[in-house]
């Protein structure tokens, strides 16, 4: 059993498989979830996928130049063959870092800082009420941010 997906990056759709969901999102990083089954056979709706897209493929490769009505038809032929399933399958605990007077960008749920000597790190208890844990490190001399 493995896991059929439709991602959307910049213009290109890609479908493909999978039997770790959670590992190849994490490495395509998608603008886009379209759509997830799950399946026993995905190959074979894929290879008709391929088959169905083939004037839309990028040559050597498994991204198309798909229109949004031909990505929503791919989503409705995936979701009639498998079982939907909802991603990511877990969402991560958001974890929020606060600085006194000083800002802090956060993104996914991770946030960037620079030139800071102490941080406040709050995540929701259980209950839904905020836990605040001091945490101390050193201030950088540089800050690197890669995108």
């Amino acid at each position: 059993m493995g896991f059929l997906y439709i991602i959307k990056r910049k213009t290109l759709t890609k479908i493909g498989v999978t039997v770790d969901i959670q590992r190849r999102m994490n490495e395509l990083k998608p603008d886009t979830v379209c759509q997830i089954v799950s399946l026993p056979r995905e190959r074979e709706l894929e290879k008709k996928l391929h088959r169905l897209f083939a004037d839309k493929r990028l040559h050597g490769s498994e991204y198309f130049f798909l229109s949004w009505a031909e990505r929503r038809r791919a989503c409705s032929l995936a979701r009639r063959a498998g079982k939907t399933v909802r991603f990511p399958r877990q969402a991560p605990a958001r974890t929020h870092w606060t600085m006194g007077p000083a800002v802090a960008l956060e993104i996914c749920g991770f946030a960037l800082a620079a030139g800071v000597a102490a941080v406040l790190i709050s995540q929701p208890r259980p209950n839904g009420q905020p836990r605040e844990a001091p945490v101390s490190f050193a201030a950088p001399t540089k800050t690197f941010v890669s995108v």
